[in-house]
C-alpha cells in the first residue's frame, strides 16, 4: 500500500501515485455491493453504465474506487465514489470496536482503490488501512492491488464545512429552478445528516474529489467531478436500522437522572427492549449485546448458530451447565484496559488480581465447554481458541504474585520459592530485628555510661544509624553533637542519628536490602508481565468469546422467564407469526392478545391496517417489527411460532423525532422517513407505516397516502413487506386503491354494546367502519355537551351539508338586536334622519361592535 500525506507528495521515499488496477476486464467488480438498499434494476444499470463517463476521458476504462473513512465516538461513517457509475454511496454510522472487523468487511467488498481518512484518526485504524491484508484482490488470477492511502487534514473533514458541501452538490435530479431552501429540503430526504460520521466522511470525499479532479483531468478547470446521485449502501451481512427506527420500535431508551444537578452525569438504560433482554453477567457481555443490536445480521448460517446456542441454554436440562458458566462469567473483567497499562509500566495489584480471576475463571469455561456438543458453535469456538496459553498465564500469576501480601504493602509481591536469591534476602531482611538488637547492645556497650539507651534503625538510601536520645547529659554539652568514634548525621524528633563502625559494618555487609528485594521483585514482574504481553491474544479470544457466550445465556434466560419461541428462518422473502406479542407491551398490560400475521409469498405484501383509535394498531406494527429484529440478532421471538424471511432494511414511518435543529417541520420529516422507504425499499425490506398524512389537510394527507401505496403496489413481486395503519377509511370506501392480490384490508376487532365499545385488540380480514373517536373521547373523560355537539358535526361534514353555529340565549338576542337595526335602517330617510342619533338608539356604549 502506497501511503502519502497531503502536502508533502514525495517524502520518505512515499509514492504519491495511484496505484491503479492492472486488469481492465475485472476492474468492475462489486461497483455496486449486492446488499445496496439503493439497488439498481437492470435497465437502471445500463442507463448507470451509458452515463459513466460523461465527464471522465481518464487513460484507461478501469474502475476506480475513492472511499473516504471516519471513526469516532465509537461509530464508523463511510461514504465511497466509483468512477463507474459516478454514484457516492453512504454508510450510515454503525458500532464499531478497536478491531475493525467491520471496516475490514467494507475493504473487502467495496474494494477502493483509493482510502482518504483524517490525521486525526486512532493509529489503530490507520494500522488497519495501512495494513498489506486490507488490499484487495481485483481477481484471483492477478497480482495484489496496490491501494494508495491519503491522510488529509482534519479541518477537511470539520462537520459544517462537510455539510455545505453536500447541500452545495448540483445532482442532475434537482430541479434547477429550486431555490436555496427548496434545495435543503430535498437534499435532507436524500441523506441523513444526523450521521455525523457519514457526513464528515462524504463531505472529504467531495472535497478529495474536486480538488484532485477525479475524472475531469482534461476539462476546463471550472468544471468539476460529475456525481450523478447519492445513495445508501450496507454491508451483505447486516440489516440496516435509522435512528428514527431504533426510536419508533423503543430499542434503546436513554432515561436521564431526575435530579437537575445529575442529569448531565450519564443516562441509565429505561424501559426498551434492549433493557428487558440485557441479562449479562459481565461488562464485556453488556457492551457486546449493545452491538449485537447495533449490528442485526442478515447472515443465515451465523444466525442460526446464535439459535442453537441459545436453544442449548434454555432448555431445562442443561440448567446446571448455564448456572455453572454464568457464575463464572461474573468474573471476566476487560482485560484490555490491564494489558494497555501493563504495556505503559502502570498495572497496579487490582490489574493483576482481574486478569488472574479472568484467566482462572477462562480455564473453568474452557473445560465445561469442551464436555459439551461441540455442534454447538461457540462451544467449538472456546474449545480451539482457549489454548494452553491461558493455563500458562494462569499458572504462572498463581504461582509468583502473593496477592495477600501485595493488597497489604500496595505493591507486587513475590511469593516464596520463586527465586532462591530473593528468598536469601527475604529471610535475611526479616532477621534484621533480632540481629540490630544485637549490635544496639554492644555499640550502648561501648557507649558512655551516662547514656542508658541506643537504637539500631535502618532507613532507606541512607543504611544503618545508631539512634541516641537527646536527653543524655553528655550530648548536650558536646557541641553540635560530636561524639568520639561517632559520625553525626541527623537531629530529628528528639534523636541524635549516628554513624559507627559497627553500622557500616551492616552497610557493607547486608546493603540497602529492602530497596534490593523490591528491585529484585520488580525484575521478576517484568518477566512475568513480558510473557503475558506475548500470549495476550488468547485473552483477547477469551473476552470476545465469553462475552458471546453471556449473550446468549442471556437470551435464553430471557426466552425461558417469557416463553419465547425459536424462530425459522429463511432467504425466502415474506414472514408468518403465529400468536406473536410485543416483548415490551405484554410486560405491562395483562391479558396480552397475541395476534398471527402473514405477509409475503405470491401474495399479500401490503397490508392496510383500521381501526377504531387505542385499539392497538400501533403496537401490533411494533410489535411485527420488534419480532423481526429479535430473530435477526439471534434471540428468540415472543411467539408461538414464527418464519422470518431474512430481512435486509426496516423502514418505519410511527414516531417523529422532532428538533429545533434539524429546521423541519413535522410533518416534512414525516415525508422524509416515507420518501426513504419509496426509493429504498427491496422486495426484502419491512415497511410499517403509522396514519401518515395526519400531520397535513385530510384531502392532502389521504392523496398522498393513495399515492405512496399505489407506487408500492406498482412493484408487483417486488413490493416490499409493507404494514399501514390509517384512519382514512375513504381509502376503501371510494376504491381509491386499485385492486390487487398483493393487496388485504385487516382491522382491529371490537364490538359496539350500546354506547360502550369493548376493545377485543384481535386481528381480522376487513375495514372498520368508523374511528369512533366520539365513543373514545367519552372515555377519557371529555364533557358530553362536546361529544355529542362533534358527533353532530362530523355527521354533517360527512353527509356534505352546511355546519351552523349553536344557538344559544346570547345569540338569539343578538340576532333580534341585528335584525331590527337592518330592518330600520332600510326604511331610513338619510335627508331627515341624522345616522349618528339613529346608531345611538341601537348602539350602547358596551354593546359597540358586536352587531
Amino acid at each position: 500500500m502506497n501511503v502519502t500525506t497531503s502536502g508533502s507528495r514525495s517524502t520518505s521515499g512515499l509514492s504519491s501515485s495511484l496505484s491503479k488496477p492492472t486488469d481492465q476486464s475485472t476492474s468492475a467488480r462489486s461497483t455496486l455491493p449486492p446488499s445496496q438498499e439503493d439497488s439498481l434494476s437492470s435497465s437502471d444499470v445500463g442507463q448507470a453504465h451509458r452515463v459513466q463517463h460523461q465527464g471522465f476521458t481518464s487513460e484507461s476504462d478501469q474502475t476506480l474506487t475513492y472511499l473516504s473513512v471516519v471513526w469516532h465516538g465509537g461509530t464508523l461513517g463511510l461514504a465511497y465514489f466509483s468512477t463507474e457509475t459516478s454514484y457516492v454511496y453512504m454508510m450510515m454510522d454503525t458500532a464499531e470496536t478497536e478491531d475493525f472487523q467491520l471496516l475490514k468487511q467494507v475493504l473487502t467488498q467495496v474494494s477502493p482503490s483509493c482510502i482518504i481518512t483524517s490525521s486525526k484518526q486512532d493509529e489503530k485504524m490507520l494500522q488497519v488501512l495501512r495494513h498489506k491484508e486490507s488490499s484487495v484482490l481485483l481477481s484471483s488470477d492477478v497480482e495484489e492491488a496496490g491501494v494508495q492511502l491519503e491522510v488529509l487534514p482534519s479541518i477537511d473533514f470539520s462537520l459544517e464545512v462537510c455539510k455545505r458541501r453536500i447541500l452545495a452538490l448540483n445532482l442532475p435530479s434537482i430541479p434547477q429552478h429550486f431555490t436555496e431552501s427548496e434545495r435543503v429540503i430535498y437534499l435532507s430526504s436524500l441523506v441523513a445528516f444526523e450521521n455525523i460520521n457519514m457526513v464528515r466522511a462524504t463531505g472529504a470525499l467531495l472535497k478529495y474529489l474536486d480538488k484532485n479532479r477525479v475524472g475531469v483531468e482534461l476539462e476546463d478547470a471550472d468544471v468539476r467531478t460529475p456525481v450523478l446521485a447519492l445513495k445508501t449502501f450496507s454491508l451483505e451481512n447486516i440489516m440496516i436500522i435509522d435512528d428514527s427506527s431504533y426510536s419508533a420500535l423503543q430499542i434503546f431508551q436513554k432515561e436521564s437522572h431526575p435530579s437537575v444537578y445529575k442529569s448531565g452525569s450519564g443516562a441509565k438504560e429505561g424501559l426498551s427492549l434492549f433493557g428487558i433482554m440485557n441479562r449479562t453477567k459481565s461488562i464485556l457481555g453488556s457492551r457486546m449485546m449493545g452491538l449485537w443490536f447495533q449490528r442485526p445480521l442478515q447472515g443465515l448460517q451465523e444466525l442460526q448458530q446464535r439459535h442453537d446456542a441459545v436453544e442449548f441454554f434454555a432448555s431445562p436440562s442443561h440448567m446446571e451447565v448455564t448456572s455453572s458458566l454464568q457464575d463464572s462469567l461474573k468474573h471476566m473483567k476487560n482485560v484490555n484496559r490491564v494489558l494497555a497499562r501493563m504495556r505503559s509500566g502502570q498495572a497496579s495489584v487490582g490489574d493483576w488480581q482481574a486478569l488472574y480471576k479472568t484467566a482462572y475463571n477462562g480455564i473453568y469455561i474452557g473445560d465445561v465447554c469442551r464436555a459439551q456438543p461441540q455442534h454447538i458453535h461457540i462451544f467449538n469456538r472456546i474449545s480451539r481458541q482457549f489454548s494452553d496459553d491461558l493455563h500458562r498465564i494462569a499458572t504462572l500469576i498463581h504461582k509468583i504474585v502473593d496477592f495477600e501480601e501485595s493488597t497489604i504493602h500496595n505493591r507486587l509481591v513475590v511469593k516464596p520459592h520463586v527465586d532462591p536469591e530473593l528468598d536469601e534476602k527475604k529471610r535475611t531482611y526479616n532477621g534484621l530485628p533480632d540481629f540490630m538488637t544485637r549490635v544496639a547492645r554492644e555499640e550502648l556497650n561501648k557507649l558512655d555510661d551516662s547514656i542508658t539507651e541506643c537504637n539500631v534503625i535502618y532507613l532507606p538510601q541512607l543504611g544503618y544509624l545508631l539512634a541516641i536520645p537527646c536527653t543524655s547529659q553528655i550530648i548536650k554539652e558536646e557541641e553540635k553533637y560530636h561524639m568520639p568514634g561517632l559520625e553525626f548525621v541527623f537531629l530529628s524528633n528528639g534523636m541524635v542519628h549516628y554513624k559507627s563502625a559497627s553500622t557500616r559494618e551492616l552497610d557493607a555487609l547486608l546493603g540497602d536490602t529492602q530497596c534490593e528485594i523490591t528491585d529484585h521483585e520488580t525484575s521478576i514482574m517484568h518477566k512475568l508481565q513480558n510473557t503475558i504481553l506475548d500470549h495476550a491474544t488468547v485473552l483477547l479470544d477469551v473476552m470476545e468469546c465469553v462475552a458471546e457466550m453471556d449473550c446468549l445465556i442471556a437470551f435464553a434466560s430471557v426466552a425461558k422467564d417469557n416463553n419465547y419461541a425459536r424462530p425459522q428462518l429463511s432467504k425466502e422473502s415474506g414472514i408468518r407469526i403465529v400468536g406473536g406479542r410485543h416483548p415490551l407491551q405484554e410486560l405491562c398490560v395483562s391479558p396480552f392478545v397475541p395476534n398471527t400475521t402473514t405477509l409475503g409469498g405470491k401474495d399479500h405484501r401490503l397490508s392496510v391496517l383500521t381501526g377504531p383509535n387505542a385499539s392497538g394498531k400501533s403496537v401490533y406494527l411494533k410489535q411485527v417489527g420488534l419480532i423481526v429484529f429479535l430473530a435477526q440478532v439471534g434471540s428468540f421471538v415472543p411467539a408461538e411460532s414464527a418464519t422470518i424471511g431474512l430481512v435486509n432494511r426496516i423502514f418505519t414511518r410511527i414516531h417523529t423525532r422532532e428538533s429545533v435543529s434539524v429546521g423541519l417541520s413535522t410533518f416534512m420529516i414525516d415525508l422524509n422517513q416515507v420518501s426513504l422507504a419509496l426509493r429504498c425499499t427491496t422486495d426484502r425490506s419491512l415497511v410499517l407505516f403509522d396514519e401518515f398524512g395526519k400531520g397535513t389537510a385530510t384531502v392532502d394527507g389521504i392523496s398522498l397516502m393513495t399515492a405512496s401505496l399505489c407506487h408500492l403496489l406498482s412493484r408487483g413481486a417486488s413490493c416490499p413487506l409493507t404494514i399501514v395503519s390509517t384512519h382514512f377509511h375513504g381509502l376503501v370506501k371510494q376504491n381509491l386503491l386499485p385492486s390487487s392480490h398483493y393487496l388485504t384490508y385487516q382491522m382491529m376487532e371490537t364490538i359496539q354494546d350500546g354506547e360502550q365499545l369493548v376493545f377485543l385488540y384481535q386481528l381480522v380480514d376487513g375495514v372498520a367502519d368508523s374511528s369512533y373517536a366520539c365513543t373514545i373521547a367519552a372515555q377519557v373523560g371529555l364533557p358530553s355537551e362536546l361529544i355529542s355537539r362533534g358527533a353532530e358535526v362530523s355527521e354533517l361534514i360527512r353527509t356534505n351539508q352546511p355546519v351552523h353555529r349553536v344557538d344559544t340565549a346570547s345569540t338569539e338576542t343578538q340576532y333580534q338586536r341585528c335584525s331590527e337595526v337592518v330592518e330600520e335602517f332600510l326604511t331610513l330617510d338619510l335627508e331627515k334622519r341624522d345616522l349618528v342619533d339613529f346608531l345611538k338608539k341601537f348602539v350602547s356604549p358596551k354593546s359597540q361592535g358586536k352587531c
